[in-house]
């Protein structure tokens, strides 16, 4: 099997991890630069701010989440090609049950990467399952080590709450173009350029909507709805590069 589309993506991941790293570095005030800069290389986040709190020490260790989250992703990978190949809308969809174990999984690989630093870090995500609403899934529970770095963005620039939350969304849709489609453009000259943004523009939306409308209404119906925003455009998400880089498409 040739890995080397993979190893694309694995280099150019570390480098945009990387360089989001230094960016939030950055943006601190110089004279708190040099006293942080083993921040750059000695814990998984992305953004200074994460370091304003002490974790609490993990319920479950990071080497038993890693290992538990890698089997489930395998479980729900493997049956999914095996049972449902060729891959349609809704096959697509079931696979982001297995995009979430990854994160999950790729969470824990940080933690455990660290491990040598004797320190609790948060994980990557706070139980995102558990969200009775769209803002509490993308303002508390989704991914709080980009969160924390897109809060580092915002700051940079003036602007109303409301175009605040447009640009996290727009931020997330880039960084994940150049983390996705742009190896998969590198490696094969095919473009799959806009899908990420527009899946996390239509989050943004729903985000709107839900602040807008839904917070009035009952909290099952605010619950549905953060779902079905977030689960039935998952196949622009789950797109040809990312089902390439799993292994699911040739």
């Amino acid at each position: 099997m040739d890995l080397s589309y993979q190893c694309i993506f694995v280099v150019n991941f570390l480098l945009c991890f990387f360089s989001m790293k230094v960016l939030s570095w950055i943006m601190t005030p110089k004279a708190r630069r040099p006293e942080i800069v083993s921040f750059l290389f000695s814990n998984p986040y992305l953004s200074v701010r994460s370091l304003r709190i002490a974790a609490p020490t993990p319920v479950t260790s990071p080497w038993m989440s890693l290992l538990m989250y890698s089997v489930l992703m395998g479980i729900i990978f493997v049956s999914v090609s095996y049972f449902l190949s060729p891959l349609g809308y809704f096959d697509r969809i079931l696979l982001g049950v297995g995009i979430y174990f990854f994160t999950e999984s790729l969470g824990a690989f940080g933690q455990c990467f660290f491990f040598w630093k004797k320190e609790n870090y948060f994980p990557i995500h706070h139980r995102p399952l558990s969200s009775p609403s769209l803002s509490e899934f993308w303002g508390r529970r989704w991914n709080l080590w980009v969160q924390d770095w897109i809060a580092d963005v915002n700051r940079s620039f003036h602007g109303s709450h409301k175009t605040k939350i447009i640009a996290s969304f727009l931020f997330s849709g880039l960084f994940h173009e150049a983390m996705v489609n742009l190896p998969h453009w590198i490696f094969t000259g095919e473009s799959y350029f806009g899908t990420m943004l527009g899946y996390f523009i239509i989050q943004g939306t729903g985000l709107y909507l839900d602040k807008k409308f839904f917070r009035h209404h009952s909290p099952l119906l605010r619950k549905i709805f953060c779902w079905l925003v977030v689960v039935l455009p998952a196949p622009l998400f789950i797109n040809v590069p990312v089902l390439r880089f799993f292994g699911m498409t040739e």
